[in-house]
């Protein structure tokens, strides 16, 4: 497991990532608002224009023409919006209490300079500790490995003698 600042590093980032997918989907998904409140000013209906290369009844559809079954159709995909736009918000909020999480389990403002100093030579000791276990046990292998390897040069010695 890595240690908590890694870890909060990584909440952050993905925060960061969750963020930005959030304001894509919502820049790329949502319906166009009005930019004045008359819908019929010259902004929005520069807004509303069509394409260039692109006819009027394929951008909007017409309102003469648009059916009963369109707008189920509009009302469908507007839940579908809220639905995901809901689902992205709750990833946020979660990603969010995870990372106070973390931020709540370091050492804070309360725990004095030689509290922690104390700590760190603890575990500075302890990893002294445990270095000179591992150096101990490496020593040990070796010995090991070349008492093995003395009893495999003897053992085909003996078959070699045995063959003569």
């Amino acid at each position: 497991m890595t240690d908590r600042l890694t870890q909060l590093q990584a909440c952050l980032d993905q925060l960061v990532a969750q963020f930005n997918a959030t304001i894509n989907y919502i820049n790329t998904q949502s319906d166009m608002a009005l930019l004045d409140e008359d819908p019929q000013s010259t902004v929005n209906l520069a807004a509303k224009a069509p394409l260039p290369g692109k006819k009027e009844s394929e951008v909007s559809g017409g309102e003469e023409g648009m059916s009963r079954e369109t707008g189920i159709l509009q009302e469908q995909a507007g839940q579908g919006f809220e639905n995901v736009v809901n689902e992205l918000s709750t990833d946020i909020i979660l990603k969010s209490r995870q990372i106070s999480m973390i931020i709540d389990s370091l050492p804070g403002i309360g725990t004095l300079p030689e509290t922690q100093l104390k700590v760190i030579g603890e575990l500075l000791k302890e990893l002294e500790e445990a270095e000179q276990a591992r150096l101990r046990l490496v020593k040990e292998k070796d010995q090991l490995l070349e008492w093995c390897e003395s009893l495999i040069v003897d053992v085909s010695q003996g078959i070699y003698k045995t063959r003569l």
